[in-house]
């Protein structure tokens, strides 16, 4: 589909009159096809010692999200109400106190004069895509909300998790189209539809990479690669192994290695399922500040700021949308967490502020564990 897509109505009249003066300016198509060619999403967080398993709740752009796991169910009333123009240039920038305050855009948000919406959304340089009772939205550089696909249905059970392209202006994401469950391919720079596939008679499938215009799908029977170029789908790995990222032909993976017929156009790096590649597939980001070269004889980038000993450090860390490094560690001068924004591949940080993390452990946005 193509064209305007529609807004979404805000949550009540009362965030109506306390926000409705933040009118966006016009959009600016330029920048944001610019934006188109850098993409990203995911987190990869642990504690010294043992890696200890984080809330996946996430915060988006003020939006304080809920943990219904994106099954169509929980509460209600979970679009944005407009937030004024948002500056995506750097990335998205996106981190939280949870229930606290949001960083999205440059600009800073109370958590709780926001709705909610769900867990399984993905950031792109276009905004966050996530999912309203299994309704496909976008939460746009203009601060406001739309659709994806306005004639998608209210999902009943589980959508897929959605995914950004570093390659390419592509988002993977779910919708029951018609009554069938369906994974789609949009291109964000065009606002076109670029490939649908049904997995209507796919239980439990889920999107676990794109990478170009290909799509990493698991369900019960192993994981399968679909080229949306060509809509060739063809087999990746057996029901053990998990595809843990895609990116510029490498293939991170845990498991067994991958040994279906898809494998032999990818080189494949062993690596944890948390963990994630650098954009260029260079550079595996996993629990620490130095990033573990995937060439055998290769140099690990190391960031300026983070623990960067051997084994589980003590910080998080996420890909931002321009393929820079987020990083959130312990502010030695006080409570709370330092942010920062970390260039790949020179590893310089830039700092972003202090987090005071009131309501827990700091979050990133549109990004998965």
């Amino acid at each position: 589909m193509s064209g305007d897509l529609p807004d979404q109505p805000v949550l009540s009249d009362l965030l109506e009159e306390r926000l409705g003066s933040l009118s966006p300016p016009a959009g600016d198509p330029g920048r944001a096809k610019e934006a188109g060619r850098r993409l990203r999403r995911r987190r990869v967080a642990v504690r010294s010692g043992a890696a200890v398993v984080l809330a996946s709740a996430v915060v988006a752009g003020g939006v304080a999200i809920g943990l219904d796991g994106g099954d169509g169910g929980g509460d209600e009333g979970r679009d944005v109400v407009p937030l004024g123009r948002l500056d995506f240039d750097e990335g998205l920038r996106a981190y939280a106190d949870p229930g606290v305050e949001v960083h999205l855009g440059g600009r800073t948000f109370p958590a709780d004069d926001l709705g909610r919406i769900d867990v399984d959304g993905a950031a792109t340089p276009f905004g966050l895509v996530y999912y309203d009772g299994g309704v496909p939205m976008l939460l746009g550089e203009d601060g406001r909300t739309r659709a994806l696909e306005p004639g998608a249905e209210r999902a009943g059970g589980p959508v897929p998790t959605a995914k950004a392209d570093s390659a390419k202006p592509f988002v993977a994401y779910g919708a029951v189209l018609a009554g069938r469950r369906t994974v789609l391919v949009r291109d964000l720079a065009a606002d076109r539809r670029v490939a649908a596939l049904d997995v209507e008679d796919r239980p439990g499938l889920a999107v676990d990479a794109l990478d170009d215009g290909v799509v990493v799908l698991r369900d019960e029977d192993g994981t399968t690669v679909w080229d949306t170029a060509t809509g060739a789908e063809q087999r990746l790995a057996g029901a053990g192994t998990r595809v843990a990222d895609l990116r510029n032909g490498v293939l991170l993976y845990d498991g067994p290695p991958p040994d279906g017929p898809a494998a032999a156009d990818y080189r494949l790096v062993p690596g944890a399922v948390d963990a994630q590649l650098t954009f260029d597939g260079a550079h595996v980001l996993s629990w620490s500040s130095t990033l573990r070269p995937t060439a055998q004889g290769g140099a690990p980038l190391v960031l300026d700021e983070g623990a960067t000993g051997p084994g589980p450090q003590y910080g998080w860390w996420a890909v931002d949308t321009d393929g820079s490094v987020l990083t959130a560690v312990p502010d030695r001068r006080g409570q709370g967490v330092r942010v920062h924004d970390c260039d790949v591949p020179s590893g310089r940080c830039v700092d972003l502020g202090r987090l005071v993390t009131l309501g827990g452990d700091p979050q990133f946005i549109g990004v998965d564990g």
